[in-house]
């Protein structure tokens, strides 16, 4: 089996994977201890070696699923699994940074706006633990947007805002109200956005 061939069963796997990752909720919860970990993992095999950023991407992702899947009311696991995104976020906005040449984009001020509401309506019910954690995480995720769109790629654009999407989702259910049937949209929403920047940004950095 050749390398690009590798590559292309590792995204089909990963396609199977969303699919029953999506699923397991409302069939077989257990499962998911299996199918969550194993998307970036498939993901990293479709990345490829060659690309080291968007492996530490995925590694990050990776330990972040794996921390928030553990069982128990721990606020440590919570918090080092937003620690291993927000390296992540990092890692993103790194390679947006890197691809981009314009200085300042409109959006700046639209995402800030939303970023302050949303820390605003979550802050009453943080505890004084992760007040701090979750302030720097969407502080980070703002920022990994606003450098997804001075990119001018549609493809990192709707990527970056499914991110965005998903992680609001999550803390909403966490912090505020239990959202019925809220997991799948957290993780249908981030299994795209993780889809979309992936396959992108390794497309891109093929050319460059």
């Amino acid at each position: 089996m050749n390398k690009m061939g590798l590559s292309e069963w590792c995204l089909r796997l990963f396609y199977v994977d969303a699919v029953l990752e999506l699923l397991a909720p409302w069939v077989f919860p257990e499962a998911r201890y299996v199918t969550k970990p194993l998307l970036m993992l498939l993901l990293a095999g479709f990345a490829g070696l060659e690309s080291k950023t968007l492996l530490v991407v995925l590694l990050f992702a990776w330990l972040g699923d794996v921390f928030l899947l553990l069982p128990g009311d721990n606020p440590l696991f919570f918090q080092l699994g937003l620690g291993s995104f927000l390296i992540m976020q990092f890692a993103y906005i790194r390679l947006f940074h890197v691809h981009t040449s314009q200085f300042w984009h409109w959006s700046l001020g639209a995402i800030m706006v939303y970023v302050v509401s949303l820390l605003s309506f979550l802050w009453p019910h943080l505890s004084e633990a992760l007040r701090f954690p979750v302030l720097v995480y969407a502080v980070a995720l703002g920022a990994m947007l606003y450098f997804g769109i001075k990119m001018g790629d549609k493809v990192i654009f709707f990527g970056a805002l499914f991110f965005v999407i998903s992680d609001s989702l999550l803390a909403l259910g966490k912090f505020y109200y239990a959202i019925p049937g809220n997991s799948f949209w957290v993780m249908s929403t981030y299994i795209l956005a993780q889809l979309l920047l992936i396959t992108r940004l390794r497309k891109l950095q093929s050319v460059f």
